[in-house]
């Protein structure tokens, strides 16, 4: 077992509501959550077999069009740092398929309900998964904060499925395109379906997460592993956590390093069962072009 990286931080959580989910999420496992951005336009740009355009939010959060069985058109959230996708219950009730009830669906800060079921055909752009198991809740909050209706939340799941290029100044993300000659690059690891790499938080090791969802850098605090704060309710949804903002003196990827970039420590919600130190947001670094090969164990990326 590797020793825990720890954060030299006082850490007071106080409750916050945030709106896009950030984290892994298994079946009756865990789901981590991260802010909601406003819409910026999408420019226009040409259109290729393996290309798919979205919408991003805040420079970050990215929106695509996609397909549940025969429904069309949906919005689906693109999330690497989720491993199962996860379909809103209003979209599961109009596609009558029957669900098998979960316990839980455990988050920051609590647990939400959730169920489960097995998706005939799910489309994003050239990508297509059949007979997919996905997770099912309500995810009506996002409402709150984005003009659009959030369909579906689209995992690693199905986003792994092929080596992908996301292009955050194009508003593009690019399928089965063979690597590019990015600036930096570094081993990807296969951890629960996610892609995982290692890193330097203040000069020391850590195992960080390649998170789209996320607005910011996120850490766990292994100081109070699996606490909660009692001052904080348990979530309603899955955008519920608690969290205190620090500034890291130095981040490093590979070969670049990042100095005096924000971040957010939050309680590390099942330390047993994690065995990565939080989750990384390529805008928040400001990478615009990243480059993921779930199975070739490759990320990649450039400013």
């Amino acid at each position: 077992m590797r020793n825990p990286l720890h954060f030299p931080y006082s850490v007071n959580f106080s409750r916050l509501v945030l709106s896009a989910l950030a984290g892994l999420l298994l079946t009756g496992s865990r789901v981590y959550a991260s802010d909601i951005p406003e819409q910026e336009p999408t420019p226009a740009i040409g259109e290729t077999a393996n290309a798919l355009r979205f919408d991003l939010y805040q420079g970050y959060f990215i929106v695509a069009h996609g397909s549940a069985g025969p429904l069309k058109n949906l919005n689906f959230f693109l999330d690497t740092g989720t491993n199962r996708s996860v379909l809103d219950a209003r979209i599961v009730k109009e596609l009558g398929v029957p669900r098998a009830v979960l316990a839980d669906i455990a988050v920051i800060g609590g647990r939400v309900k959730g169920s489960e079921i097995e998706l005939p055909l799910l489309e994003l752009g050239p990508v297509k998964a059949s007979n997919l198991p996905v997770v099912t809740t309500d995810l009506s909050f996002f409402q709150k904060f984005f003009p659009v209706h959030i369909d579906a939340i689209v995992g690693m799941d199905v986003l792994g499925l092929e080596p992908f290029v996301i292009d955050y100044v194009a508003h593009v993300i690019r399928f089965g395109q063979n690597a590019p000659a990015f600036a930096v690059s570094v081993p990807l690891r296969l951890y629960h379906g996610m892609g995982v790499f290692d890193a330097e938080v203040d000069h020391m090791r850590a195992q960080l997460v390649f998170d789209t969802g996320a607005g910011s850098i996120i850490l766990f605090d292994r100081h109070r592993p699996g606490a909660i704060d009692p001052d904080i309710e348990a979530p309603q949804s899955i955008g519920d956590f608690g969290r205190k903002q620090v500034w890291l003196r130095a981040l490093k990827l590979g070969s670049e390093e990042y100095r005096w970039k924000p971040a957010v420590i939050t309680s590390n919600p099942n330390a047993t069962q994690l065995d990565y130190d939080g989750l990384m947001s390529p805008p928040a670094l400001g990478i615009m072009r990243v480059f993921v090969d779930l199975q070739g164990g490759r990320f990649a990326f450039s400013r």
